[in-house]
């Protein structure tokens, strides 16, 4: 748990400073606005002494500036103030030198007459323009600060999801690493070793012996070429990942395969009805918030296919109707959406269809980090065996001859 130091402006008007405790900095600002006391700076306390980690962390972008802005934006909304009193504060509350940049431009513009969505501009990327769109939706509905708590709660949750995902993928990725570096070693520096004794031994090799030296004859030949190869491919896959017809072909495989327990398609089910239910609590219409809650998909097959939504729900069809022609959501949005048509509470229902589907994703991908780990190591564990297999038959068979 980290100390802060504070400096904060209490109910009375007063200045106050002090210190406090929290695993967080906006954790920090929560437990200030909730003692009554609007924090004025806030820094995190220590022996005076930084690394240079910690130096390239305060200049690197990324999507946690997006995150720690939400949620400080959030926190600061709640307690009342004003969005350029929020933005003005949060500019001296944080520590990262490219945030409080990016804050204090945003503040320009905010008072230069620009709204915040579009202020937000300066830190969202371009696959996170739904962002702007939910903001916009709460400046016009007069309830911006519920909507920032919503989209505050939204980005949390993605973020928790892909730092499980990120985790339950780094040590097989490390098992990976490690027995390709193994196996080369094996194949071009102790096979080549063995050789000499199998020649001169003038007997059959097993086949598994044969095949190893093979391998280990190909790439003490073309190990090189091997490698031009390898980085030529990649650069070739990266290349056409970028064209809109191997990423749409991606993202349908990513999307309807079952070898990923359905995750993608479920999380990104539950995503849109989470944006769907945040825009039209925010006092967007249906048309509306259907084009901006697609646009917050990052899988360009769910994109093309919510996209048919849209047309049919302007063309008249009910949402049912046009959710169920699609085939991209689970039944049970399908019926959530009917009965939210007939309640009233679309909304409503979006938000229990979302909630639902997140306890889903969340069964599912403890399945599928727990099969991960076992099937990675069995993998490697097998084509351990083969190699020390192919070895030790062909020692076998040179010791018989000997004797």
């Amino acid at each position: 748990m980290a100390r802060f130091a504070f400096e904060a402006v209490d109910s009375a008007g007063a200045v106050v400073r002090g210190q406090i405790e929290a695993q967080a900095r906006p954790i920090a600002i929560e437990q200030l606005l909730a003692a009554g006391q609007t924090p004025l700076s806030l820094r995190e306390t220590g022996d005076g002494r930084r690394s240079p980690l910690d130096f390239l962390k305060s200049l690197q972008p990324g999507g946690n500036d997006l995150l720690s802005v939400i949620r400080e934006l959030s926190s600061l909304l709640k307690a009342g103030l004003p969005v350029e009193r929020a933005l003005g504060a949060m500019q001296n509350l944080t520590s990262n030198r490219r945030t409080a940049l990016r804050v204090g431009q945003m503040l320009e513009r905010v008072r230069a007459g620009e709204p915040l969505s579009r202020a937000l501009r300066l830190i969202i990327s371009s696959d996170d323009q739904h962002i702007e769109h939910l903001v916009a939706a709460g400046e016009a509905s007069g309830h911006l600060s519920a909507v920032i708590a919503r989209l505050a709660a939204n980005l949390d949750r993605a973020k928790t999801i892909r730092e499980r995902v990120i985790s339950a993928l780094t040590y097989p990725a490390f098992l990976v690493v490690t027995m390709i570096g193994v196996l080369w070693i094996i194949f071009t520096n102790v096979l080549p070793r063995l050789v000499p004794l199998f020649s001169h031994a003038r007997v059959v090799l097993p086949f598994p012996t044969r095949v190893l030296l093979a391998i280990s004859n190909f790439l003490q030949s073309y190990g090189w070429l091997l490698l031009v190869v390898s980085v030529l491919a990649a650069c070739a896959a990266i290349y056409a990942l970028r064209r809109p017809a191997a990423r749409l072909a991606l993202d349908r495989f990513f999307f309807s395969s079952w070898l990923f327990l359905r995750v993608p398609s479920e999380y990104e089910a539950a995503r849109y009805c989470r944006n769907l239910e945040t825009l039209l609590g925010g006092g967007l219409s249906l048309d509306r918030a259907l084009t901006a809650a697609r646009s917050a998909s990052g899988n360009r097959w769910f994109r093309e296919q919510i996209g048919q939504v849209q047309d049919a729900v302007e063309a008249g069809a009910r949402l049912k109707t046009a959710f169920a022609a699609t085939h991209a959501l689970p039944d049970i949005i399908v019926e959530f959406a009917a009965v939210g048509e007939e309640t009233g509470q679309l909304a409503v229902m979006m938000r229990e269809g979302a909630e639902l589907l997140e306890r889903d994703v969340e069964i599912r991908l403890d399945r599928l980090t727990a099969l991960i780990l076992p099937v990675a190591t069995l993998a490697m564990g097998l084509l351990v065996a083969g190699v020390m297999a192919g070895v030790v038959s062909g020692l076998l068979a040179v010791n018989d001859l000997a004797y």
